[in-house]
């Protein structure tokens, strides 16, 4: 006799369907959740108590020296003293803001407005970066508030050398239109 293992079968699986169907979302990372700021006010709390306006709480953030003196100089001063600022960037390792400083001499466009110019936008975001530290210095040392000193852009076009002998040839026809007539008259070529 021999005898029949018993047959185990899994119990019936209950089908359960929810009674409320949850929707999921997927953001992917690239999507950030919106912060809604709500508008600032003109009055602004400070944590002693105080309540600034705007306009005070812009003065404390400036980064320019307030004065009323305002000394006449000459442009030699002046000039003195930007070179004396210019010794002053060397000096801490300033290299592109010496560069700037002692490319060209600052014109005066009229009394205490002084303009630089300057080679490209690196070099204008580097004098704007500085501006402060140098006009404060500026002002200081000449004991004139109302000095100003802006940079403008004169980006130099780059001007190609011929390197071909094709290029050399149209470089020195643009100059000597003769050459074209040789040229065709000798049925010359460039080798």
């Amino acid at each position: 006799m021999s005898e029949a293992a018993p047959v185990y079968s899994a119990p019936p699986k209950e089908v359960v369907t929810p009674s409320v169907q949850v929707k999921e979302t997927i953001t992917s990372p690239a999507e950030k959740p919106k912060i809604v700021m709500p508008l600032r006010s003109t009055l602004t709390p400070s944590l002693t108590g105080e309540v600034k306006t705007q306009e005070e709480l812009l003065e404390e953030e400036d980064p320019y020296l307030k004065g009323e003196d305002k000394e006449d100089f000459t442009m030699d001063a002046f000039l003195q003293c930007w070179s004396d600022f210019a010794a002053f960037a060397k000096k801490e390792g300033k290299k592109t803001l010496l560069t700037v400083l002692t490319a060209g001499a600052p014109r005066m466009l009229k009394p205490y407005v002084f303009e630089v110019i300057v080679g490209n936008m690196v070099q204008e975001n580097i004098f704007r970066d500085e501006k402060p530290v140098m006009l404060n210095y500026l002002r200081s040392t000449l004991k004139n508030f109302t000095i100003e000193v802006n940079a403008r852009v004169d980006e130099q076009k780059v001007v190609r050398k011929p390197y071909t002998a094709p290029e050399k040839f149209q470089h020195m026809a643009a100059r000597n239109p003769q050459l074209l007539e040789l040229k065709s008259r000798f049925n010359l070529d460039f080798d």
